[in-house]
C-alpha cells in the first residue's frame, strides 16, 4: 500500500497494562516530524513530513498530521519528533487519577535522555517541568510492551530494550492508504503519587 497520509486514530479497547486499569479519552501532544525506517534499529530514516510550528493534536480522535509518499518497502520503525509535554484525560477515577480531568506531564524527565536518529553516542538530557524536543522510537524490535528508554535509538546492544513496541510494521506497496493506530486502553496509571500514563499501543491498519 502506498502511504499517502498519516492518520492517528483510536482503535478501541485492545490492551491492558500492568498497574493501569483506566482508559484515556484524550492524548494531546505536538508533533514536529515523522520519519520511517525499514530497520528495527531505526537507521537511515526517511522523513515523511515535518512542521516547524505544530499545533496541539489529540491522537485519539483520528487527526491527520501530514502527508508523505515514501518509497515502497516494509517499515519496521517510526520515529516521531515531538514535544515531551503531553496532556491526557482518564475516562474514570483510578487511584490518584480523576475521570474527565485533563492532566499535563513531561514524559521525558530529568535523568532521562533523547537522541536524534543516527547521532552515534550523542544524547540530549531532558528537564522536568520544561517542554523538551524528543525523538520517540516505535520499533517492531522492542521486546515487551514497556516504555523505558523510549527516546533512545534502539541500536545494538540495546536494540530490544530501547524504544516502544510497534506491534505491526508499515508495508508500503501500491496506492492504498494506511492508518497509524494509537490505542490507549488501560494506559492511565493512578497507582503512583500523581496520575500518570503508560505507553499506548502503536500499529498500522488498512482502513
Amino acid at each position: 500500500m502506498k502511504f499517502r497520509s498519516i492518520a492517528f486514530c483510536c482503535a478501541g479497547l485492545l490492551c491492558s497494562m500492568a498497574n493501569a486499569t483506566t482508559n484515556a479519552s484524550s492524548l494531546k501532544l505536538q508533533v514536529y516530524s515523522v520519519m520511517l525506517s525499514t530497520s528495527p534499529q531505526c537507521t537511515s530514516p526517511v522523513t515523511v513530513f515535518s512542521n516547524a510550528t505544530p499545533t496541539e493534536v489529540d491522537f485519539l480522535v483520528a487527526p491527520t498530521l501530514g502527508s508523505g509518499n515514501p518509497p515502497d518497502g516494509t517499515y519496521q520503525c517510526i520515529i516521531i519528533k515531538m514535544s515531551d509535554a503531553i496532556k491526557f484525560t482518564p475516562t474514570s477515577n483510578d487511584g490518584t487519577c480523576t475521570g474527565s480531568v485533563q492532566y499535563a506531564t513531561d514524559v521525558c524527565q530529568s535523568g532521562e535522555f533523547t537522541q536524534a536518529p543516527d547521532a552515534g553516542s550523542v544524547t540530549t538530557a531532558c528537564n522536568s517541568g520544561a517542554a523538551d524536543l524528543v525523538y520517540l522510537y516505535l520499533t517492531t524490535g522492542r521486546s515487551g510492551s514497556g516504555g523505558g528508554n523510549a527516546f533512545l535509538q534502539p541500536l545494538a546492544p540495546n536494540n530490544t530494550t530501547y524504544g516502544v513496541n510497534l506491534n505491526s510494521p508499515l508495508v508500503v506497496s501500491g496506492t492504498a492508504t494506511a492508518k497509524f493506530v494509537v490505542t490507549a486502553a488501560g494506559a492511565v496509571d493512578g497507582s503512583g503519587a500523581s496520575c500518570g500514563m503508560n505507553a499506548p499501543v502503536f500499529g498500522f491498519k488498512i482502513p
